[in-house]
């Protein structure tokens, strides 16, 4: 009998990524969704939802993970050396599928755990996932590039709509993959719907794959204005980054995310580096164009 999903629980479904994985899930209206939340938040995730606490010892996300047939994981940096107690728990609960915190760049390229150690953790939990195979958990990984259409409210891409000002490193010819929120959400729900397919895989995605001069370049036409450009190297940027996030500086590790995303052997171009995986999990057609245009007018995408 083909293996179905239809049970789904979400760890980490208030963040910023992981509130636009939450919503792709649930709008699908393929699954019953519940979220694993710890005893002290206060996040509320509308009718219908069933929210289970968890202070994470053992016993509590057994409880939690029983008659689940997926979690989902996006954890935040902090939360994701607690990963492998997840997914122990996910086992001795019967789960069917993991699919653990990636969501990101590519942290299986050795350069990328080199120069930001704690992706090497997300190693750590691969292997630890490959391990259960054999215990009856599969597990499906995402590498999905830098969120664009968030991180270009806040300038985490190099880009800020919301001041028109970009950061171009290297010459901005280097290209990089990088998903919409939307996409990520959309990525998530194709997994879960092909579990056969997908079972024990890392799968890139992207909505498009691009330069910084050509994204700049739909920016300036699309805004009709010409931004204001800062231009620097990824050596620069993987100095200062290193220096602040030594002294435990957050903005630091953000200057080393833009390293990994820019600079060359990091793996960041996944038409390239990865095989991508959007024809795969039939994802629908996402473009530079018809993104940046959607930003430029204050609509989702």
């Amino acid at each position: 009998m083909a293996q179905t999903i239809k049970n789904v629980i979400v760890i980490g479904a208030a963040g910023n990524i992981g509130a636009s994985i939450f919503k792709a899930i649930v709008d699908s209206g393929k699954f019953n969704v519940s979220v694993l939340s710890r005893p002290d938040s206060t996040s509320t995730y509308g009718a219908g939802v069933k929210v289970i606490k968890s202070d994470y010892t053992e016993t509590s996300l057994v409880n939690a993970f029983k008659g689940q047939d997926a979690v989902v994981s996006v954890l935040g940096a902090a939360g994701l050396a607690e990963e492998p107690k997840i997914i122990d728990a996910a086992v001795k609960a019967g789960v069917k599928r993991f699919l653990p915190s990636e969501f990101s760049c590519d942290s299986q390229n050795a350069q990328v755990t080199s120069l930001i150690p704690i992706f090497g953790i997300k190693v750590q939990t691969s292997k630890h996932l490959k391990a259960q195979e054999s215990k009856g958990l599969s597990w499906t990984s995402i590498g999905t590039g830098p969120a664009f259409d968030w991180g270009a409210q806040v300038g985490l891409v190099g880009f800020n709509i919301n001041t028109k000002e970009a950061t171009i490193l290297d010459g901005g010819n280097q290209p990089f993959s990088t998903s919409n929120l939307s996409q990520i959400g959309n990525a998530v729900v194709a997994v879960l719907s092909k579990p056969e397919e997908t079972a024990n895989q890392f799968i890139y995605v992207d909505s498009f794959t691009a330069t910084q001069k050509e994204i700049l370049a739909e920016l300036e036409k699309a805004s009709g204005e010409k931004w204001k450009v800062t231009e620097s190297t990824t050596e620069a940027a993987k100095t200062e980054g290193q220096a602040l996030f030594a002294k435990g500086d957050f903005s630091g590790l953000l200057l080393l995310l833009k390293v990994i995303t820019f600079g060359e052997g990091y793996g960041s171009d996944f038409t390239k580096d990865g095989v991508l995986g959007n024809k795969k999990l039939g994802l629908p057609k996402q473009d530079l164009a018809s993104t940046v245009a959607a930003l430029v007018a204050g609509k989702s995408i």
